[in-house]
């Protein structure tokens, strides 16, 4: 009977322990890159919620006819978003696209909404969670652990 359980733990030792080590290690590092970017995309969001304002278009005139992002008319009901900085408006989904996916600008103007570091952070960490592999290799080890080491989907 000791026999069989020194069997199972050298079994132990020297197969699983070494997997669930490595699994453990790349959980850790996927789940620390994956809050930095959660932390950056809250700081970049932040930023910009503190430099607008968020209103709908209504009926009475006013001075803002069409949004310069879009270029369409701005009709009674729109959702609207308006940078405390310079005073443009924009349609809100327009103005957020811009700040996230183009420039973080005002569309017109140029103003700085969220300050140049704080966009190269935001920015670096999209394109690396975009282009990180990590995952697709913690996938593969989490399949190929489950099949006992035999896998045979020509990943290993």
């Amino acid at each position: 009977m000791l026999a069989f359980l020194d069997e199972i733990l050298a079994n132990f030792m020297v197969e699983i322990l070494p997997k669930l080590f490595r699994l453990t290690v790349l959980a850790i590092v996927i789940l620390s890159k994956h809050c930095k970017h959660i932390s950056l995309s809250y700081k970049y969001r932040s930023i910009i919620n503190k430099k607008t304002s968020n209103f709908a278009i209504s009926n009475h005139p006013n001075y803002w006819k069409e949004c310069s992002v879009c270029l369409s008319e701005f009709e009674p009901g729109d959702e609207a978003m308006e940078l405390v900085d310079c005073g443009h408006v924009f349609h809100r989904s327009c103005l957020e696209k811009w700040l996230r996916w183009h420039r973080a600008t005002c569309p017109l103007c140029r103003g700085v909404v969220v300050p140049d570091v704080v966009v190269r952070e935001y920015h670096r960490a999209r394109m690396d969670r975009e282009s990180d592999g990590i995952q697709k290799e913690l996938a593969i080890i989490l399949f190929n652990v489950l099949h006992g080491g035999n896998c045979r989907h020509g990943f290993f």
